[in-house]
């Protein structure tokens, strides 16, 4: 909403400029008259209302704040959001972030296939990583909330780069670690 929120100060910046280039221009050509007529104030509050309503409507949501389809798994890798999705045998991997392909995502192709398999969607909010996928821990965890994830699954060795994170991290998100493929699968769908 941050965003949001500068586009709109820069709307109303905007607006001050043009009613004081509007007041001197007045001054120059001798209307005095400084205050506008209510007329101008309902047709101004009208242009904001649209502008804030086209802004609102071109901002995408939270990314990782989901509810996906069966098939359908959500994963991160190189700093990137990307969804792969399994229908007909056939895998495809968007990019939701950037231009950038995945180098892998065999983990999440496996659990995509469960999903299918199961006729079951994987949990909302959810981000599974793989041991490539786990690095920069930190940075991943931090672009996890930002994009309203809430279950992320990683790999058993990535809990030693979590060691002294704050607690609220633990509340906020849950991390559910596991040791193998299967395991993973359990976890998600158990």
């Amino acid at each position: 909403m941050s965003e949001l929120s500068e586009l709109i100060e820069i709307n109303r910046n905007i607006e001050r400029q043009n009613d004081e280039i509007i007041r001197l221009l007045k001054k120059i050509a001798g209307e005095e008259d400084d205050a506008p007529d209510a007329f101008e104030y309902v047709k101004m509050e009208s242009i904001q209302q649209e502008i804030a309503e086209k802004i609102l409507s071109e901002i995408p949501g939270r990314l990782l704040e989901n509810e996906p389809e069966v098939g359908v798994v959500h994963f991160i890798d190189d700093r990137n959001i990307f969804r792969l999705t399994v229908e007909n045998n056939e895998t495809k991997v968007d990019n939701l972030t950037g231009s950038s392909r995945p180098t892998n995502f065999k983990c999440q192709e496996i659990i995509a296939n469960e999903s299918i398999k199961r006729n079951q969607p994987i949990p909302e909010s959810t981000v599974i990583l793989d041991k490539d996928q786990a690095t920069e821990l930190p940075i991943l965890l931090k672009m996890c909330y930002d994009q309203g994830a809430k279950n992320i699954f990683l790999p058993w060795y990535s809990m030693t780069q979590i060691i002294g994170a704050p607690e609220t991290l633990m509340e906020i998100l849950k991390l559910d670690f596991y040791k193998t493929e299967e395991q993973l699968i359990e976890k998600v769908f158990g």
